[in-house]
């Protein structure tokens, strides 16, 4: 009786298996769900639409609705603007700085 007999050892064997195969699912299951999963990144804000119901609902004034509109529009451009730079080009496409719809 000084050994382990060849019975124990399989089922030591299949338990091992077992448990691999378990794990490996449960590490694929995880990586697909990370990788559905969306970025998170920071939060749009506001929209105009929001901005119009908060407006319709009478929680914000017509002036309060103008300045942040104008605001919103200001940073889009400007954010526009700055891409179009990094990118070396216009809204068209061009490289050049020229307007590709002439």
């Amino acid at each position: 009786m000084g050994g382990v007999s060849s019975d124990t050892l399989f089922w030591i064997g299949i338990v091992v298996l077992v448990a691999i195969v378990v794990g490996g699912w449960a590490i694929v299951m995880w990586a697909r769900r990370s990788a559905k999963a969306p970025a998170s990144g920071p939060e749009p804000g506001f929209t105009l639409d929001d901005m119009r119901r908060l407006l319709e609902r009478g929680e914000i004034t017509q002036r309060e609705f103008d300045t942040a509109r104008d605001a919103l529009i200001h940073r889009t451009r400007e954010n526009a603007r700055k891409e179009r730079e990094r990118l070396g080009g216009t809204d068209w496409g061009g490289g050049n700085g020229q307007d590709a719809r002439r």
